[in-house]
């Protein structure tokens, strides 16, 4: 029974995500002149919402569970050996982060490069962009690991394996991430080894607090390119 309601939760959760984007385009007061930061302030609004129920209904599934995974967890336990990504099991969590993160970012940098090189962005609005890309970073990071790691991690640990478990995390998060930023199979395939590598720190460091922390650095580089994308060299400063 809990993995189908842990399904239907995180599933309709995913759904109500894109479902949000419609909804927030209709709210007609405008709280900036920048359309994306309009955008972004409304929907992570309405994004935290809907992760509080997210997070509501998967402590009902297994309190005991959720009250192991939700908290930041210890940043200095050591990650497990993985061979084909020169892991040898030494490493602290912290570490992980650090050096391996750091070429994941580096990947989402270059793949929105291109993407603004595309857009014609204008970079004077860099500084404004990334002012803007922070706090909207740190909700969204927060919204996405509370529905796709602790909704799924919390209710189903103790009833499948590990991997069986990181296996899911990565498949959900990785493919709605086919229509969203960064897009298509490559954004895709980003996304889910993303998902399957914060799904495992959440399980070996006990909390949230790395998956969040790398995370949130992503969004940072992508939410800033789209609200660069938005500027035109033309445009006028917001």
């Amino acid at each position: 029974m809990i993995p189908l309601l842990t399904a239907l939760i995180v599933g309709l959760a995913a759904a109500g995500i894109f479902a949000l984007r419609p909804v927030t385009a209709k709210i007609k007061t405008e709280y900036n002149q920048n359309s994306v930061v309009d955008y972004q302030i409304k929907f992570q609004v309405l994004q935290l919402v809907l992760t509080a129920v997210v997070l509501f209904l998967v402590y009902l599934l297994n309190p005991v569970n959720f009250a192991h995974f939700f908290r930041l967890g210890d940043v200095n336990a050591h990650i497990s050996k993985i061979a084909w990504l020169g892991v040898t099991g030494n490493e602290t969590w912290l570490e992980i982060a650090t050096s391996i993160g750091f070429f994941i970012t580096l990947g989402t940098a270059v793949f929105m490069f291109f993407q603004l090189k595309k857009a014609g962005a204008d970079y004077r609005y860099f500084v404004f962009s990334l002012l803007w890309a922070i706090p909207f970073s740190v909700a969204n990071a927060f919204s996405e690991e509370a529905i796709f790691r602790i909704g799924i991690i919390s209710p189903l640990y103790g009833i499948f394996s590990v991997s069986v478990i990181v296996l899911i995390s990565a498949v959900v998060f990785g493919a709605p991430h086919y229509f969203g930023m960064p897009s298509g199979v490559v954004g895709a395939l980003m996304a889910g080894f993303l998902g399957w590598l914060l799904a495992l720190s959440l399980f070996e460091t006990q909390g949230l607090l790395i998956a969040w922390s790398i995370h949130f650095v992503q969004d940072v580089v992508i939410i800033t390119s789209m609200i660069l994308m938005s500027r035109k060299p033309a445009s006028a400063p917001a």
